[in-house]
This record gives C-alpha cells, structure tokens and sequence, in this order.
C-alpha cells in the first residue's frame, strides 16, 4: 500500500512539476567510434568544448540480454589501461564524465541504444514486465556508478503497434524509477530524454505522443537524414538534401513531410509541447553519385546512381563531415549553392553532390526554434564539426559555437517572456 502511495505521488509530480528550461539547450553526441579514425578525424572525450553545451550524450550503450542490464560497447568505455599500477589512459566514461570540473552546469547522458542495436532487443527487454523492471533498476545502478546524469532512450525505431505500446511503457517506468530512487536516496534526479523519429509516417506509426510526453525531460528530434533509406528508401536513385528547414514547393504527398518544419509540427499537432522539443542539426552532409559528370540538373530529386564517394577520415560512402566538405570545398574546388527554399546549401563537383548544412543555414535553424519556442538545439554530433580548426578557417567548432551563440542571442529574458522576443 505504501509503494502504491508513493507511485501514485511521483506520478503526479510528473504532471504538476515538469522542468522549465531558463536557457536554450545546447545538446551534443559524442560517439565512441570516433576514436578509430585516422588521424584529424580522431576525436576522444577530452577534445569535447564543454562550455558550448549544455548536455552531452555518450553514443552509445548497449543491451545486455544475459545481464539485463546497459553494457559497453567497446572495452575502454569502462576500462582504463594501467602500466605500473599507474593509470595511462582512463576510460571513456571516466573522461567523459570530467568534462563537470571544467563546466559544472553541463549534465551527462548515457544514450542507449542506437541504429546497431535491433527492435529485437528492446522488444525482450521491455515488453515483459519482471524483466523490463530489472533493467530500469539495473540501469539506475549503472548510471550512479560511472556518474552519468541521466538517460537517453535511443531505440530506432519501433515498428508495430506493440512496440508503440512498449515504448510507452518503458518511458513511464523509467520516469516513476528515476523519481522514487531521487525520493529515497535524496540525490538528484536523472534525466530522462529520448532521441526520436522525424519522418511523420514514422512518428506515427512508432509513439503516442500523448502518453510519452510528461515523463520525458527533453525529446530530441533526429531532424536530418531525410533523404537516406530509413525513411523513403530511395536515396540510391534521387538527390535529396540531408536536413532542409522547409519543404520545396514542387514535393507532392509525403515528400511534404521532408523537413524540420513538417517534423516539429507533427510532434506539436501530437500532443507535445513546443518546451519539450530539442531540434535536431546534422553537423555533416549526405552525399550522391549524380548520373552523369557535370549534370545541369543539381536540385533535389534528380537522378542519382547512388551514395557518393566516402571521405577521407569518416570512410562511410554517401556521408561527409562537416570539415571534409570545407577540405574540399576549399582546397578541391568544389561548387557552392544556397538554396533558399529550404534553407541550406549544397555543393557539388564532377559527378558528386552533397547537401549539407553550413553557418548560414544553421542560423536561420536557430532562429527557427526560437519563433516556434523550441527547448533548444542538439547536434549530430561533435566529432563532425571542425573540432580542430584545420579546415574550414572559422575556428574550432564554427557550427557549434555559431548554434551557442545565436541562441544565447535570442534568448528570452527569464523575467519577463513577453518582451524582447525575435519578430
């Protein structure tokens, strides 16, 4: 009787309590596979900027069946190598959750999941109570002790009707979990935020938006990779950009439903309040083979033979970090467009195209959250953006710094949130 007190108090705490951001949030990934690439391209916890965030998340944990519980996916996330019984290297968690000391108001999230771990997975651990309640204490343990603040649910994507009703109910869990061990332990919270579906057919068809809402802290919106195959599958045989703000006026049916405009009025229409929304900016480009060199015909939805040519230092055919695409852009020649309908440029040279997203656009993606009074911005990710300065020449992080400070620039005073708000 008493834990049915307790629960039902914690529930309606998440409905009276919720939390008012008195920033715009900055949210940055960093992926743990960026430790392979070869030299400029390699990135590790330390080379994070931590005043320019405000949450980061590490990508990603994984689910561990046999355990029930979160688990690393490479083995110096948790271990630090020791020579001489002296420490030479910490683990991955270790630096990562440091970067408090140099920003004592940043949060850190544990994102689990991710596009390598299957339904199938979340399906087990989540659809059968006893087990999905194991896991949530299990991760409560896990988090505590490697000094995460909170938890982000990273499952791409649910798929049936079943999996939307587990999604939804492994959400509340957390939620109630995360709340009654703040209760009893008297420590702080952990966070709770999902990274979800941009795509309205597929927003749909994966969460109630209503039931899902009030238990989560932050939903960050994966506002890019429009035109790859998670969403119409046809990106080996049209261009398309990466991460538009608006439609074009020439897309007909869903193609309308092919950009940040369209993803954030979904989620709004849903059930969602403008607060909980964090928009998603890809700090990279999607790249295509054109069907012929030198093509007149560069706007989106022209024919394409396939994903374009992998980069030197992220090696994946059909995507470019941001800093390759200034490498070539000034150093290869590349040629440059804005497009204005949508918001971004593209370049383009020989038989290669990339959309991607640069300074300008990404302003005008800033300006766009704060007229819809978004909760703020999140990237995708920090090891994509010219973390170095090598090679766009606007200095380290130019798309991260210019997402800080465009936002802190339209910031709306704390006290009074009628007045000096952009027009």
């Amino acid at each position: 009787m008493k834990s049915f007190i307790i629960n039902c108090l914690l529930l309606i705490a998440v409905f009276i309590y919720p939390i008012h951001s008195q920033q715009f949030i900055v949210g940055c990934y960093f992926t743990n596979w960026s430790q392979y690439r070869p030299s400029h391209g390699y990135f590790i916890p330390s080379y994070i900027d931590s005043t320019l965030c405000t949450h980061i998340y590490y990508a990603f944990a994984n689910i561990n069946i046999k355990n029930r519980s979160p688990s690393p996916f490479e083995i110096n996330d948790i271990q630090s190598i020791i020579i001489n019984n002296s420490i030479q290297y910490m683990g991955m968690y270790e630096q990562f959750n440091l970067l408090k000391i140099k920003n004592q108001h940043i949060k850190t999230l544990l994102s689990l999941g991710g596009a390598s771990v299957n339904s199938t997975k979340f399906r087990y651990i989540f659809q059968s109570n006893k087990i999905r309640q194991e896991f949530i204490q299990n991760t409560i343990k896990y988090l505590r002790k490697y000094k995460f603040d909170g938890l982000d649910i990273d499952w791409e994507y649910p798929e049936t009707e079943k999996d939307r009703r587990i999604f939804s109910l492994l959400i509340r869990d957390y939620r109630l979990a995360f709340q009654n061990e703040s209760f009893l332990t008297n420590r702080t919270r952990l966070l709770l935020t999902a990274a979800v579906a941009a795509y309205r057919p597929k927003i749909e068809a994966s969460y109630n938006i209503k039931e899902i809402t009030p238990f989560l802290d932050y939903i960050n919106l994966m506002a890019y990779d429009y035109h790859d195959r998670h969403f119409l599958g046809n990106w080996n045989t049209h261009i398309g950009f990466n991460s538009p703000l608006y439609p074009r006026s020439t897309e007909i049916d869903n193609q309308r439903f092919l950009n940040q405009q369209a993803t954030v009025k979904t989620w709004i229409d849903g059930g969602c309040p403008p607060s909980k929304l964090v928009l998603g900016l890809g700090i990279y480009g999607r790249t295509f083979q054109l069907q012929q060199k030198n093509n007149p015909n560069i706007k989106p939805y022209a024919p394409s033979k396939g994903p374009g040519l992998p980069g030197s230092y992220t090696n994946s055919s059909g995507f470019l970090s941001y800093y390759e695409i200034c490498d070539l852009i000034k150093k290869h020649e590349w040629h440059t467009e804005y497009d204005k309908e949508q918001e971004v440029p593209f370049a383009y040279k020989d038989d290669q195209w990339i959309g991607y997203d640069n300074e300008k656009s990404i302003e005008k993606k800033c300006y766009f959250i704060a007229k819809q009074r978004l909760s703020g911005a999140m990237i995708w990710s920090l090891d994509l953006d010219d973390f170095n300065g090598s090679f766009c020449e606007q200095g380290k992080y130019p798309l991260l710094t210019k997402i800080k400070k465009t936002l802190e620039k339209l910031q709306k005073p704390i006290k009074n949130n009628t007045k000096n708000f952009i027009k």
